[in-house]
């Protein structure tokens, strides 16, 4: 089934790391696909170092917990080389991850909002991926931090295409896949604004027949967590929409979740020392709306913001029952903006 991957001749020593990250690709897209994938390119090292500047700090356009992604030149188009390196701490097997990532991303390639993947290269300890090159970066840096305050209009335009996205991961694959780590730093935009969504390491399958799958490694940033997901480690669509409610107050207040949750404590009636689990997330919607209204109400938009603060608080419901699925939150942001 490698025959989706371009064949080269290769040194004796990288033919070893080659077979055996190959098979586990095979594996994998096995296992998940059923063999199928989109074609992709094999990169060899020597051409992702030079077009790397063999990894130079400077070309470093985002990192994450065990990987580095670089900008780089090739063939005169812009790529995106996500190198990766192995966790000890992690009880999770970082080869796994990758052809995990590699074999989903091949798959959603051709959704206008999922970032590209182009390629790969397997003659490393671990297969380095390659991606298309998102001009506008990484959507934490647009939105928060030292990045360019986006217009309403704009963040609400991407709020409805990472909404598509993870639908499509939902309800247009083969099995019902759940992305399990929504976040800004995961979503990348190109020159246009466009939203790409990645990051499809630890993604899991929903088994046909079944609502949810019990999870034995629980990822992703502790306070962001769904509660049924943090609790059991059990996950479902839901736990995805209740994620995507988090990145939706982010988009839209420009603040971190963790600097909203210390504006919400303190405007709270619990007082400053209230905890997050004491929140109540009927009062945390209130509350947004009310620093939404604060800080980035504008006339025309005085409506799409009242809404936008009604459609997070049916994301964020304690109940995954009560939460809409992710076609629903789509349509319903698509509504929200023709208001």
């Amino acid at each position: 089934m490698l025959s989706c991957f371009r064949n080269k001749k290769y040194k004796r020593k990288e033919e070893g790391c080659y077979l055996k990250n190959g098979a586990a690709m095979l594996e994998q897209l096995i296992h998940s696909f059923r063999g199928n994938c989109n074609p992709i390119r094999m990169y060899s090292k020597e051409e992702l170092k030079k077009a790397t500047n063999d990894y130079c700090w400077d070309g470093m356009a985002y990192r994450d917990w065990n990987s580095r992604l670089y900008k780089g030149v090739h063939e005169d188009h812009g790529i995106l080389v996500k190198k990766f390196e192995a966790d000890s701490s992690s009880y999770m097997d970082p080869l796994e991850l990758i052809t995990n990532e590699a074999a989903i991303a091949s798959n959603m390639s051709k959704h206008k909002n999922v970032l590209k993947l182009l390629g790969c290269c397997l003659e490393s300890e671990l297969p380095t991926l390659v991606y298309e090159f998102p001009a506008k970066g990484n959507l934490s840096h647009n939105i928060y931090g030292d990045g360019q305050s986006l217009q309403w209009q704009i963040r609400l335009k991407i709020a409805i295409e990472v909404a598509d996205a993870v639908a499509y991961l939902h309800y247009g694959m083969p099995k019902m896949i759940i992305h399990r780590d929504i976040k800004a730093g995961h979503i990348f935009l190109d020159q246009d604004y466009v939203a790409k969504l990645s990051e499809f390491r630890t993604s899991v399958p929903i088994p046909l027949g079944k609502t949810h799958v019990d999870v034995e490694v629980i990822t992703g940033t502790h306070r962001c967590l769904p509660p049924e997901y943090a609790i059991s480690g059990r996950t479902s669509e839901k736990s995805d929409v209740h994620s995507f409610g988090i990145l939706l107050c982010e988009i839209f207040a420009g603040k971190r979740w963790d600097s909203l949750l210390i504006w919400f404590m303190e405007n709270s009636n619990k007082g400053s020392s209230s905890s997050y689990n004491e929140l109540e997330f009927r009062q945390l919607a209130n509350l947004f709306k009310t620093y939404l209204e604060a800080n980035v109400l504008e006339e025309e938009n005085k409506k799409q913001v009242v809404e936008c603060a009604k459609l997070i608080e049916r994301c964020l419901k304690t109940n995954p029952d009560d939460r809409p699925i992710m076609t629903e939150v789509a349509q319903s942001l698509r509504l929200i903006k023709s208001l």
